[in-house]
């Protein structure tokens, strides 16, 4: 099944939204290293994030977003704008949940918080 050219509002919300949740991944990852203490190497922190962790986060989130609001809109039962928008977001906010738990609490680093989880993070939200 091939998926069409998107429109220029399409990309544009892709852009910002896939654009904006990464930034917002790359802050939160920051500051969880920070208060855990968390050190990824002998690069530092800073440029580890910046040259790594902003494309990565940047390429998944745009793609992502990108796929999941094409495949909603092929469908003929959903709707014009708000149905694939959610499901969108709601794929991206997953996707970056399981970033920040995979690259954000990393296991192998040893950190002053106890699974290097920060302690201003909800315990209700799994990492």
């Amino acid at each position: 099944m091939a998926i069409a050219k998107g429109s220029r509002a399409e990309s544009f919300m892709s852009l910002v939204v896939g654009g904006g949740a990464g930034f917002g991944l790359i802050v939160l990852t920051a500051r969880a290293w920070k208060a855990c203490g968390v050190d990824v190497g002998g690069v530092g922190n800073g440029p580890t994030l910046l040259f790594v962790g902003v494309p990565v986060a940047a390429v998944v989130n745009i793609v992502l977003f990108t796929m999941v609001f094409r495949l909603s809109r092929s469908g003929k039962s959903s709707g014009k704008f708000f149905s694939p928008f959610l499901a969108a977001v709601i794929a991206i906010a997953i996707a970056d949940l399981a970033l920040f738990s995979w690259q954000g609490t990393p296991a192998a680093s040893h950190g002053i918080c106890p699974g290097n989880v920060p302690p201003w993070w909800p315990a209700w939200i799994p990492t």
